[in-house]
């Protein structure tokens, strides 16, 4: 076993970090590197990849992670639970959005469990919090869906990979359709974590430079709102031509139903990142939703012959339609199942494993998926998305195909408001 040693976090933007800051920073120390689990044959383990599975299962971002879940461990049904000739295990843990419980729980799968890589992370917090710890260790994690910018910039290490998006990426070119079609005076509101700012400044950024003036930001509690009655007056005051926002899960619903109620919807359009009005909460903010337009890699109704399949096949075993959140899922387990093939089932070089991530390509759910090399995220199309009935249900009309989108590597593209 090598000498523990403490990791002390590098500086970030002041909002970067934000609660997840103090709680890295101290906590987070280097732990022994482990082997490969399982027999070994010929110098190389046997036994099944043992993959960590770190996602909520309670509180507002449970659907999030059961939908991650279902989908992942779909998929790796699909090719009969191995990969590089190895059977593959899943030990899955409740991160609770929280990013000290993440950390605590991160440990236990590396340090205890020994497993060979980790997947999943929802929020941009906990992808924060436990950066350090994984560069330390040198363990590889797959992030399929926390989107927090700096991990694909001055935050980047090589032992993160993300199969979902960055923060930036459905936000900066809906900025730009905005100020072209809706308005030129937008109100930004967003919850007061990492996600948000990022939403923030990839918005305002293409919005400002198409002609468009950001009047106010309001950044609501987290993750729970409280009341919204005051943030619906403060945008009320304001009049703004649209208002622009984030939220996801149970934060979505009460934002998007307060819009209506209070008068707001048909009277100031609503756009947003498309997890606002995601499938997973569609049902439950109802017609309140409808004419609400977003941008996202993904929709349910995209027109091609994997999404239709998949879109089957997950309805088939869950009962419900899939969200966003499931083509991560399964997409990342794709991803690890392509890369242990590559590397024939050995895990126990992990600069291996990372030397064949950008090579990996395949036909998705949201259309081609590949890596960027730099951002170490994928790059791909986003598509600017518009809520309506369709078939007695309300599900994202794609209106257009906004290009492919690859993450700058930098904060060049971004504005401070």
């Amino acid at each position: 076993m090598s000498d523990k040693k403490t990791v002390q976090p590098t500086g970030l933007s002041r909002r970067e970090f934000l609660r997840a800051a103090g709680i890295a920073a101290g906590a987070v120390a280097a732990a022994p590197l482990l082997s490969a689990c399982g027999p070994f044959v010929g110098g190389r383990a046997t036994g099944p990849v043992k993959i960590g599975i770190l996602l909520p299962y309670s509180d507002i971002y449970a659907v999030l992670g059961e939908s991650i879940t279902a989908a992942m461990e779909m998929y790796f049904e699909e090719v009969g639970n191995e990969a590089g000739g190895r059977k593959i295990e899943l030990i899955k843990e409740d991160t609770e959005i929280k990013p000290d419980v993440a950390q605590q729980k991160a440990r236990k799968l590396v340090e205890q469990d020994e497993v060979d890589l980790v997947a999943g992370i929802v929020s941009s917090g906990v992808l924060l919090a436990l950066r350090d710890y994984f560069d330390a260790n040198k363990k590889l994690l797959i992030c399929a869906n926390a989107g927090a910018n700096p991990i694909s910039r001055d935050r980047k290490t090589p032992y993160i990979w993300r199969t979902s998006f960055s923060n930036w990426q459905p936000n900066w070119p809906t900025g730009k359709w905005a100020a072209e079609n809706v308005g030129k005076r937008a109100f930004i509101s967003v919850p007061d974590y990492a996600a948000g700012e990022n939403t923030i400044t990839a918005f305002a950024h293409s919005f400002v430079n198409a002609g468009g003036e950001v009047i106010g930001v309001q950044r609501t509690p987290f993750p729970n709102m409280g009341d919204p009655a005051p943030f619906m007056a403060e945008i009320a005051d304001a009049n703004p031509d649209l208002v622009y926002a984030f939220y996801s899960g149970g934060a979505a619903v009460t934002f998007v139903k307060a819009y209506a109620d209070f008068g707001l919807a048909g009277k100031i359009p609503l756009l947003s990142s498309g997890f606002m009005v995601e499938e997973d909460v569609l049902p439950a903010q109802g017609e309140a939703a409808l004419g609400v337009r977003s941008g996202l890699h993904w929709a349910l109704l995209l027109d091609n012959e994997t999404n239709k399949r998949f879109r089957k096949a997950y309805k088939e075993r869950t009962g419900r339609e899939p969200n966003v959140f499931a083509v991560q899922g399964y997409d990342t387990a794709r991803v690890i199942v392509e890369m242990l093939n590559k590397v024939e089932g050995d895990t126990s070089n992990v600069d291996k494993m990372i030397e064949v991530l950008p090579d990996i390509q395949f036909d998705s759910p949201r259309g081609p998926f590949k890596f960027d090399a730099k951002s170490q995220n994928p790059s791909q199309h986003i598509y600017l998305r518009e809520v309506r009935e369709v078939d007695g249900e309300l599900h994202n009309v794609i209106i257009e195909d906004m290009g492919e989108i690859t993450d700058p590597g930098d904060n060049s593209k971004d504005l401070q408001v």
